[in-house]
């Protein structure tokens, strides 16, 4: 990915997780919206992609099914022809399309223990709504309008600092409301590093590694290829910001 004399993100070969005839999968990166935004002079993913196949193409198709909050990066599929739009939407709104995320997350062990106990897994089963007021729009597990939401969360690895605790944990939204993994995991304490919304200020050991983004990523995404009605498994490698910023921490934990 790079950018352009026109303030436009480019995709390359490299940003392209998989593609064919009517399916492509774009790693999206963070700060990047997914569609058109109020301001007309920002650019976004479905914008960025149709720039990649206008290279190849002229006018070409592209159907968006799903988004990303802008500040989550990741894997982002859309399709190239029409007459697999109903199959993929049928897929989506069915909950029937796996996705994994990866949220960093920092708690100060006020929480359930087996939260912080790496291997558990567990269904987050809480209602979400919205929560009034604010320039922002936010939501919460006790908003106004509340409607079913289920996230599976694997806890993957936890470090233990002087001043708090951090981790990774891999959620599986069964739903799609707005700020779904993010309100989930902050109700029970844990906060995605760099979310403004819902995280929390970084313990002060862990202020000179900031990552300088939020930390959660749309890492797996399982679909039933609409013409061949095979599994299709696409991986979006996790950032290297994420990487560091455990290696860093495990390194003040010794």
């Amino acid at each position: 990915m790079k950018t352009s004399e026109l303030n436009r993100i480019e995709l390359t070969g490299k940003d392209i997780l998989y593609e064919d005839d009517v399916i492509i999968v774009v790693n999206k990166p963070a700060g990047l919206p997914s569609q058109a935004t109020l301001d007309p002079n920002r650019d976004h993913c479905y914008a960025a992609v149709r720039h990649y196949l206008e290279k190849r193409e002229k006018s070409p198709y592209i159907g968006l099914h799903h988004r990303l909050d802008a500040l989550t990066s990741g894997a982002i599929l859309m399709t190239k022809h029409e007459s697999v739009n109903a199959s993929i939407s049928a897929q989506f709104q069915n909950h029937t399309i796996c996705k994994t995320y990866c949220a960093v997350c920092v708690t100060d062990g006020d929480v359930e223990s087996s939260y912080l106990a790496p291997g558990h897994e567990w269904l987050i089963d809480a209602p979400i709504g919205e929560v009034p007021g604010g320039r922002i729009q936010k939501y919460s597990v006790t908003g106004r309008k509340r409607k079913p939401a289920r996230t599976q969360v694997l806890c993957e690895s936890v470090v233990r600092l002087r001043d708090g605790i951090v981790g990774v944990w891999q959620c599986s939204p069964e739903t799609g409301r707005t700020h779904q993994i993010r309100v989930h995991l902050s109700s029970l304490g844990l906060k995605i590093v760099g979310d403004t919304l819902y995280g929390c200020a970084l313990p002060r050991s862990l202020r000179v590694c900031d990552p300088g983004r939020m930390c959660l990523h749309a890492e797996r995404l399982v679909f039933v290829h609409p013409l061949t009605n095979q599994e299709v498994e696409v991986i979006a490698p996790r950032p290297p910001e994420f990487t560091t910023f455990m290696r860093r921490a495990e390194k003040l934990h010794r």
